[in-house]
């Protein structure tokens, strides 16, 4: 795989999604504009790239299961559009399916709404690659972290309860808030 280092775009969160990168979580020190000591939710709005979303994932589920995993690595690659990400077992690698992430971009969601999307996938990855395999289970952890760290009414912790391809079911930001 070609590495590259993910930089961050004061134009928009997720600077060109088509190139492949990596990110490696472990040793991050978050940019000044990233308070992580302000709420989850003010965190992930204030994220520039996948990596600070992934920062926000990493310290939500260390809080709440008081465990970290250090290490992870992030890939993105594209993948069928029925697959949003997927943890290698054995490895500390998540990748992320670009072109779920292009479809997602395409839908004119909010910037905002993206932003949940992707921590919504890297939530159940990351708990994943702590060695939580069952799927209903995974699913079933998603929604009361996110409740936790982010609050109900935050799109993350919707997409936790009614799955992540809700967001591309509703066209939110044409159509209005759906999120109720």
């Amino acid at each position: 795989m070609r590495r590259f280092r993910v930089l961050a775009c004061s134009s928009s969160p997720f600077p060109e999604v088509q190139l492949d990168r990596l990110v490696n979580t472990e040793g991050i020190v978050c940019k000044e504009t990233l308070d992580l000591n302000d709420s989850y939710d003010t965190a992930l709005r204030e994220s520039n790239d996948f990596r600070e979303v992934f920062e926000v994932v990493r310290r939500s589920v260390k809080e709440f299961l008081g465990a970290e995993r250090t290490g992870l690595e992030l890939y993105l690659r594209d993948l069928p559009l029925g697959v949003g990400a997927f943890h290698k077992v054995g490895t500390n690698i998540i990748v992320v399916n670009r072109a779920l992430i292009d479809q997602v971009v395409q839908s004119q969601v909010a910037l905002n709404e993206m932003k949940s999307f992707v921590y919504s996938i890297l939530l159940h990855e990351s708990l994943h690659s702590r060695g939580i395999y069952d799927e209903l289970r995974v699913r079933r952890l998603t929604y009361p972290i996110s409740r936790e760290a982010l609050g109900e009414a935050q799109p993350a912790t919707v997409l936790a309860k009614k799955g992540p391809w809700a967001i591309l079911n509703w066209g939110l930001t044409s159509r209005g808030n759906q999120w109720s």
